[in-house]
Order: C-alpha cells, then structure tokens, then sequence
C-alpha cells in the first residue's frame, strides 16, 4: 500500500487575505486503493485521443490532482468525436461501499465535430469511500462539446471532479453539472480560450442539506481573441451545509473583444448554513468586458405563505421552490434519461426527508 497523500486543491489563480482561507483546500490522508466500475453507452470510444498528450491541458483542481492520478488502478478511458462527426456517449460510474479510486477520462473533439458526454457517479444511499475523477477535453477548430455530469453519490462519499478544457478557434464548449449527493464535493472546472472566437458556458446546480460540503473553483483563460465565457452557479444551502465558490475570468495579453461573465445564485434555508464566494477578474488587457455578480437571499416569507394559503405545508413548500431551482439545472441536460435520473433521485431524498 502506497503513502497516503496530503494535497492542495483548487487554489486561486491569484491569492487574496489568507485569514479568510478561501485560497486553496487541504484534503489531507488521501489514498487510491480500488478501481471503480465504469459503463459506457455509445460509439464514441477510441484509441484515437490517445495521440494527444493531454497532460498540456490545464484542468481546475491543480497539480496535486497529477500525484493522484499516479495511484490510479484504471487506465484512462479516450473518446473521440471524428471531423465532422456527431456523436454521443453515456459514462455511468458505479461506486460501492468502501471504494477509494480515480479515474482519468480523455476526450478529443476533431475539427467541426459535435460531442455530447454524460457522466453520472451513483452509489447506495449510505455508501462511503472516494470517487475522484478528472476529464480532460481538447477542441479542435470549430469542435462543439456538451459535458453533463450528474453527481449522485451516497451520503458518506467524498468527491472530487476535475475538469480540463482547451479549445481552438471557433470551438465552444458546454458543462452543466448537478451536484446533489455524497457528504464533501470538491470540484474544479478550467478552460482555456486559446483560439480565436473559442467560448465556455458552464451551468453548476447544486444543493447543500444537513452537513454537506461544496468546494469549487471555476476559471475561463481567455487567451484568443474575440473569446467568450459564461460561468453561472445556482443553488440552495439547507441545514449546516456548507459552500465555497470560486470564479475566475482571467483576459491574458491578446484577448482582445472578449467578454466573460460570473454570476451566482444562492438560497440559504437555515441560519446553520455557511455561504462562501469569491469572484475575481484578472485583466492583462484593455479591450474586454468582464462582469461578475451574487445574489444571496431568503425565502420569500409572502410566496411561502401565498402557498401555505393554497393547502401547503411550509416544508412541502419550501422543497418545492428549492427543487424549483435544480429543475432551472435540470432542464439543460437535454436528456431525457438522465433528467429523469435527477428527478427520481430528487423525490426519493425528500421521500426520506434527508
């Protein structure tokens, strides 16, 4: 059995106060010791990415995420989407009780192609172990990609997500992400922008009951010109969950009429819940336009009590508003299995009351 491993995980690009310790994460005794059982569904699946170093590609966990990956049981799983093609694969990973393992997934996207992946993490409801997993994703000219993944994970699950994006000219490239299961989700998106006309959009849906723990960084490189990013969090704090949001738009030297824009949206349901946000806009050029906002609220006590007032309950009520939330999510997976997935999943947790 290896050394466990104590790692930093998604830094900031640039530091801010260090009493605020919002800087990195520590995640400390870190250890691979199984492989994790993965499904695929589509064609999409080929030797083909494996021309490619994708150790080039930035992704937004950090380096640390590399040492991991050297303990690895699995060998990396490539797709590829041919010029000109449409495709679409469906990664189902399968966790049970006790499991520690990382998995390396990596996807090229050839000229003018058009890819969507879906990757959802399941488990048993009270399973617990370690699920990291990170994909690396390189776009060539005019490439389109959709990334979905679907976080479903039992209660005592850590996770951690990393994503690595690199996109030429005229590519775009697309991630929408739920995380609603297991008890510590670490995740990291970044994108670099190195092509001309190059943009990302990312969608992060996410809800925080009893003591659930969200730590994310989020980062779009804009390097080309004329490159564009759109990185918006929606999510509620229930209980004593906790939350920690990252947002980077970085415009490098020649990014000249690019734009970029942050937003989030948080809904705290209890005083026990701890909200954290730290957006940043790094500009080394004069040209662009970045905007970042967040917006904090409670529940609106005039719409609760309009609903009340029609039969409800105040708990039925305010699961049906927070669940209002992650469908606002939901509803850009564009797939009607995997939504159906989210929503099953949904009813069941309230079914339990957890």
């Amino acid at each position: 059995m290896g050394q466990k491993l104590n790692m930093k995980v998604n830094r900031l690009p640039v530091r801010t106060w260090n009493w605020l310790r919002m800087n990195e994460s520590s995640l400390d005794q870190i250890e691979i010791t199984d492989s994790c059982a993965v499904f695929t569904e589509g064609a999409a699946e080929s030797a083909a990415a494996g021309k490619f170093d994708f150790s080039t590609i930035a992704a937004g966990m950090g380096k640390d995420m590399d040492r991991l990956a050297e303990r690895g049981k699995n060998p990396p799983i490539r797709l590829c989407s041919t010029a000109g093609g449409k495709d679409a694969v469906k990664l189902h990973f399968v966790y049970e009780s006790e499991q520690n393992s990382f998995q390396e997934v990596q996807v090229l996207a050839e000229e003018g192609s058009v890819l969507t992946v879906i990757m959802d993490y399941t488990s048993g409801k009270a399973d617990q172990g370690l699920a990291a997993v990170r994909i690396r994703l390189r776009l060539e000219k005019d490439a389109k990609v959709r990334l979905i993944q679907i976080q479903l994970l039992g209660t005592g699950y850590a996770m951690l997500n990393d994503v690595g994006i690199s996109c030429a000219e005229g590519a775009s490239a697309e991630v929408v992400q739920l995380f609603l299961g297991s008890e510590k989700t670490y995740s990291g998106c970044q994108a670099d922008l190195a092509g001309r006309g190059s943009g990302l959009t990312a969608d992060i849906g996410y809800l925080g009951r009893n003591e659930q723990k969200y730590d994310m960084n989020y980062t779009a490189v804009h390097k080309g010109v004329q490159s564009m990013s759109s990185i918006r969090a929606i999510g509620a704090l229930q209980d004593r969950s906790f939350k920690l949001f990252r947002g980077t738009i970085d415009f490098q030297t020649g990014s000249s009429e690019s734009m970029g824009e942050e937003k989030e949206d948080v809904l705290l349901l209890s005083d026990g819940a701890v909200n954290q946000t730290i957006p940043l806009i790094l500009c080394g050029e004069e040209n662009v336009q970045g905007n970042h906002g967040a917006t904090i609220g409670r529940l609106d006590e005039e719409l609760l009590f309009y609903l009340c007032s029609r039969g409800m309950d105040r708990e039925s009520a305010c699961s049906m508003i927070v669940r209002a939330r992650i469908e606002a999510v939901c509803q850009k997976i564009g797939d009607e299995e995997a939504q159906r997935q989210v929503q099953n999943y949904l009813e069941e947790a309230a079914g339990s009351g957890e």
